[in-house]
């Protein structure tokens, strides 16, 4: 059996963020003020669920917590929805940094 070609050499993963596309899409009225409200529970009329079951989790200190994806139909603004056990609010994070 011949010897097996070496593997390329990985890329190192970074974690800085991605810049947002010059075409990006700027966020509607509705998701800015979802982001200066990230707290309640009810999602604006333009937000569709993606998928129908939520992730379930834990965070790095146990704390056990479901997350929902939800794209606006207006501006195509991705957000995840954190809701966390015997938590009262719920956290909504867009999955990038909005643009006005």
């Amino acid at each position: 059996m011949p010897p097996l070609p070496p593997l390329p050499p990985s890329t190192p993963v970074t974690s800085q963020p991605v810049p947002a596309p010059a075409s990006a899409t700027p966020a509607c009225e509705r998701c800015l003020e979802l982001a200066a409200d990230p707290r309640r529970r009810e999602p604006p009329a333009c937000l569709a669920l993606r998928n129908t079951a939520p992730l379930v989790s834990q965070s790095a200190a146990g704390v056990p917590f479901s997350m929902l994806t939800f794209a606006c139909r207006d501006c195509g603004t991705v957000w995840r929805l954190y809701d966390r056990a015997n938590e009262l609010f719920v956290s909504w994070v867009p999955e990038r940094p909005l643009v006005r």
